[in-house]
């Protein structure tokens, strides 16, 4: 069989439409968005290919089943046809094959394997997943299609795209690379099941949903292992639960007791070590982080107009020794139901005087921090007078500037497959799957009651593994407070960590916009 290989980027509006703001680009592109692959790849057979692929035409690539964030149009513009056949295995003594087809963005195909009524073991599917990366010889499935596995004789050289026919994947070998994008761990009693009643067929639950297992889930362990509490409950896209336990449990010790089934879906159990969570990530202190240098080109402009992904700093005093400049990023204007206004910022990075500046312009203070919410290190910041915030973030690549619709509440149940996109001033335009949500129990004590507890929910996003994937881009700590939002323009929630190494490597967490609801809060216009 013979394959159609087209490299593509969304093609321009033949009469752009005007900016709605003045200076919604960026006027420096971050190295991390430079160095990331811009194009698409389309890889089709000659019967469902477009009806020209000469270099620069444009097409309809509706049919390829394209993210409508990155091809508003529906159309694409084709950069060059890759003609080469099954590109042979590399050998690992040679340099890193360049432009390799798989060198892209996301890889597009004639079928959306987001259906799960789409078999990738017919003939049509599983030969165009086997001619994408040389020396594949197997091509398979997790649990719910929650991602592909590519088995290979070796590691293809990286970048790698995000997506594969709308799904994430992993690379593996005998030896290398992962397989499964969540880990094996610990058991618990499959005689033991709870919470049946809840069970979830759509794969999803709304954030009061989860909440509200986790609710349950904590008086049972109260009342059955009186001695063990749960720190965290994650639900992900395989439909598993994960359980996350104080770093003191010995989970052999217990398991006899710990519930094999929750809401019908199979659990595994974690100390909270497992994570390898940033440092700062837990502290209830949010003045005694050292920052990370940062590396490569970072946007540092100061902007007339403030807006979501734009760099603002801030001064920490250290046991009176020198000042500290901690960066984050800005997020989203927010108002409460008397009329105030308010920008969302990272806690962690605001200092003792509470107030934040941009980039490398601390004359000019910009807003000051009145309200915390509780255990999501998110602040509301009140703006100077004559500071102007555009609630909409920096045009993208393909010319379009994505619009915010509104807050996630707690009753919104996100889709399968959910994409969340994020622009900050360190890796510039960036995207990830959410595969996972997660409900935190936090508590004001050391043994607090449940009517302490404040149950915050947070999303689990997959940007690829880390393991042979030297190109990844990984977001720093500066990237902290930055908007993550679908391509409905719906707010999912504000960026928290990146996690860069051990079993949950390559995930970052972000706490859920409807906490913000949920204190009275919605998106300002």
């Amino acid at each position: 069989m013979s394959f159609v290989r087209l490299s593509v980027s969304p093609a321009e509006h033949s009469q752009p439409a005007p900016s709605a703001t003045p200076q919604n680009k960026r006027k420096i592109t971050p190295s991390a968005e430079k160095s990331a692959s811009k194009k698409v790849l389309v890889l089709t057979t000659p019967t469902k290919q477009p009806s020209t692929t000469s270099s620069g035409a444009s097409f309809s690539v509706l049919p390829f089943f394209p993210p409508r964030q990155l091809f508003r149009s529906g159309e694409a513009k084709i950069e060059e046809e890759r003609t080469h056949a099954h590109p042979e295995p590399e050998n690992k003594q040679e340099p890193a094959t360049k432009n390799a087809i798989w060198h892209a963005r996301h890889v597009l195909l004639p079928f959306d394997l987001r259906d799960h009524t789409v078999s990738i073991d017919t003939d049509d599917v599983s030969k165009l997943l086997l001619n994408l990366f040389p020396g594949t010889h197997n091509v398979t499935q997790a649990r719910g299609r929650s991602h592909l596995i590519f088995q290979v004789e070796q590691l293809p050289s990286s970048p790698w795209p995000l997506s594969i026919g709308g799904v994430p994947f992993t690379i593996t070998t005998d030896t290398e690379g992962r397989a499964f994008i969540f880990p094996g761990q610990a058991n618990g009693n499959p005689k033991i099941s709870i919470c049946g009643e809840l069970s979830n067929h759509s794969g999803r639950f709304s954030d009061a949903g989860l909440r509200g297992l986790a609710e349950k889930l904590n008086r049972y362990f109260e009342e059955s292992l009186p001695n063990v509490s749960i720190l965290e409950l994650m639900h992900t896209c395989e439909r598993t639960v994960c359980i996350v336990l104080p770093n003191h449990v010995v989970i052999s010790a217990v398991r006899a007791k710990l519930p094999g089934k929750i809401a019908n879906c199979p659990v595994r159990y974690f100390l909270d070590r497992d994570f390898k969570r940033p440092a700062w990530a837990d502290l209830p202190a949010k003045r005694v982080v050292q920052p990370n240098p940062m590396t490569g080109i970072v946007d540092t402009t100061a902007y007339d107009d403030v807006r979501p992904g734009v760099l603002i700093r801030s001064k920490m005093l250290r046991d009176h020794a020198h000042p500290t400049i901690f960066s984050t990023t800005s997020g989203a204007l927010v108002k409460n139901p008397a009329g105030d206004v308010f920008m969302t910022g990272a806690s962690y990075g605001i200092g003792e005087n509470e107030t934040v500046w941009q980039a490398d312009h601390p004359e000019r203070t910009i807003a000051k921090a009145e309200v915390e919410i509780s255990f999501t290190d998110i602040s509301l910041l009140r703006l100077e007078d004559g500071v102007n915030f555009v609630n909409e973030p920096f045009e993208s690549e393909a010319g379009v500037t994505p619009k915010f619709v509104r807050l996630r509440t707690s009753e919104d149940v996100l889709n399968p497959y959910t994409t969340g996109y994020l622009d900050c001033p360190y890796t510039g335009n960036m995207e990830a799957s959410v595969v996972a949500q997660s409900v935190r129990l936090h508590g004001s004590s050391s043994h607090p009651t449940e009517r302490d507890l404040k149950y915050v929910v947070y999303d689990w996003m997959y940007s690829g593994q880390e393991e042979g994937n030297e190109s990844k881009v990984r977001p720093p700590e500066g990237t902290c407070g930055s908007i993550i939002w679908n391509e409905d323009g719906l707010v999912l929630g504000f960026y928290r960590f990146y996690l860069e190494e051990g079993l949950w490597a390559g995930f970052s967490a972000s706490v859920s916009a409807s906490v913000l609801v949920d204190a009275g809060y919605k998106l300002a216009k």
